[in-house]
């Protein structure tokens, strides 16, 4: 993946998520992040990430999660790694905790992950992480700085934290 187009879908996910808020009544939080992703794995190296998120709050502080981002890591040593582009789509709960001006909050899923490059595959992984939301300048939206571990099966068991900052909007 070229660096411009790369940052060019990185910045979309930023400024999708205040547009799209104003069509959406229910008690839903549309959101972006980008961010670094960090494969750990022998001879691998990270890569920037981006994804959109929905956050659908069914039953007050929990909610359901779904989540659709790409990251461009380097995987494996050469010459049977290479740089791969993963895609993927997550689904999973996502429960914000109270006591807390910060508004911290927990979430986990499972999900499908699409490698592209030399060795071509689709995978099943799970994911859980944590975050935060800050009010930011910007009326109904927030800040997310947030920590997410991604563990990919395939050749093996693959495990990778991606740290991410994000614009969401406030659930109504």
């Amino acid at each position: 993946m070229r660096p411009i187009p790369a940052f060019g879908v990185l910045f979309a996910c930023l400024a999708v998520p205040a547009a799209a808020q104003t069509a959406v009544t229910a008690p839903v939080s549309l959101g972006g992040d980008v961010g670094i992703f960090a494969p750990f794995e022998s001879g691998s190296s990270g890569s920037l990430t981006g994804r959109f998120i929905a956050d659908v709050y069914a039953w007050d502080r929990l909610g359901l999660r779904f989540a659709a981002g790409l990251a461009n890591p380097d995987l494996g040593d050469r010459p049977f790694g290479g740089r791969a582009t993963m895609v993927y789509a997550t689904g999973g709960l996502i429960q914000r905790l109270n006591g807390s001006v910060y508004n911290p909050y927990l979430h986990g899923g499972v999900g499908i992950y699409r490698f592209s490059g030399d060795n071509s595959q689709t995978d099943l992984g799970l994911n859980f992480g944590a975050g935060f939301e800050l009010q930011s300048p910007i009326r109904r939206t927030f800040l997310t700085p947030e920590l997410t571990a991604y563990v990919i099966s395939g050749d093996g068991p693959r495990f990778a934290l991606a740290l991410t900052i994000g614009v969401h909007t406030k659930p109504r």
